[in-house]
C-alpha cells in the first residue's frame, strides 16, 4: 500500500480502518438496494473529492469487480426463490425477491470493495503500522513482522518474473499446472526462509527485542481532523440510514 498524496492520506491510518469497517458492518445489516446503493456512491464521491481519485483511476479499479458482480447479481436474480415471477424462461426464473436479493448482494459487495480501495489508496504501510503500535497497543513484534511479509510480496512477484523469463530463454515448456507450481514454488520458498532469517538477524543485531520501550523514527497521532472524518462520516450514514 502506498499513499497517494491525498487529503484523506494525511489521516491517521487506525482511525480510518476503523471508520471504514464500520461502514462495513452498517452495510452488512443493511436490506435495501436503494440505501446501500447511496453508501457505495458516497465512497465513490468521497475518493473523487477527497481521495485523489480520478474518473480513470476508478474505472481500472472497479470495472474487474463490476463484471463479477454483475455475474452474482445474475446468478441470485434467475435462481432465487420468490413469489412475484417478473419472468421465466427454461431454467431460469426470476422474481421480484431474487432480483431485489440480487441487487442487494451485488451492491453491497461493491460497497466493500470501494470502501476497502479507499482505505488501501490513501494509507502508506509504514504508518499503519506504527499507528496499528501507538493507537491500537499492537505488539511491535506482530507490526514488524506484517511490515517484512508484506515486502515480500513485491520481491516474490519480481523472483517469479526472473524465473519464468529464465525458463523461456532456455526453451522450457511445461504444461503440467501441478509440476509447474512445485517447479517455481520451492525457490521461491527457499529464497523467502533464507530471506526471513537474514532480516532476524539483521533486527537481532540492531537491538530490536519487540519490547515497546523503544524509540520511533515515526509516531502518528490522533489529531483533530481524524475525529472530523469520522464524525461527519458516520453521521451522514446514519441520517441516510434513518431517512431511507
Amino acid at each position: 500500500m502506498k499513499s497517494n498524496g491525498s487529503w484523506l492520506s494525511t489521516l491517521n491510518p487506525s482511525c480510518k480502518l476503523i471508520v471504514h469497517l464500520l461502514v462495513m458492518f452498517a452495510l452488512m445489516g443493511i436490506k435495501d438496494p436503494v440505501l446501500t446503493l447511496v453508501l457505495w456512491l458516497l465512497a465513490v464521491v468521497t475518493g473523487v473529492t477527497l481521495g485523489g481519485w480520478t474518473p480513470s483511476y476508478l474505472l481500472r479499479r472497479l470495472v474487474p469487480y463490476l463484471l463479477f458482480f454483475m455475474l452474482v447479481f445474475w446468478m441470485l436474480a434467475a435462481f432465487g426463490k420468490g413469489e412475484q415471477v417478473l419472468w421465466q424462461w427454461a431454467w431460469f426464473r426470476v422474481s421480484e425477491e431474487s432480483l431485489r436479493n440480487g441487487l442487494l448482494i451485488g451492491l453491497r459487495m461493491l460497497g466493500f470493495v470501494t470502501y476497502g480501495l479507499l482505505f488501501t489508496s490513501t494509507t502508506d504501510l509504514n504508518r499503519l503500522m506504527m499507528s496499528l503500535v501507538h493507537q491500537c497497543r499492537l505488539s511491535p513484534k506482530w507490526a514488524y513482522g506484517m511490515l517484512a511479509g508484506f515486502r515480500f510480496i513485491p520481491l516474490f512477484q519480481s523472483e517469479l518474473k526472473q524465473m519464468k523469463a529464465a525458463h523461456r530463454i532456455r526453451g522450457y515448456r511445461q504444461r503440467n499446472s501441478g509440476k509447474a507450481f512445485m517447479r517455481y514454488a520451492l525457490p521461491l520458498f527457499t529464497q523467502g526462509v533464507r530471506k526471513s532469517e537474514r532480516i532476524a538477524i539483521a533486527m537481532e543485531a540492531r537491538g530490536f527485542t519487540g519490547t515497546r520501550e523503544r524509540t520511533y523514527y515515526v509516531q502518528p497521532i490522533l489529531a483533530k481532523r481524524d475525529y472530523a472524518y469520522a464524525l461527519i462520516l458516520l453521521t451522514l450514514i446514519m441520517v441516510l440510514i434513518v431517512a431511507l
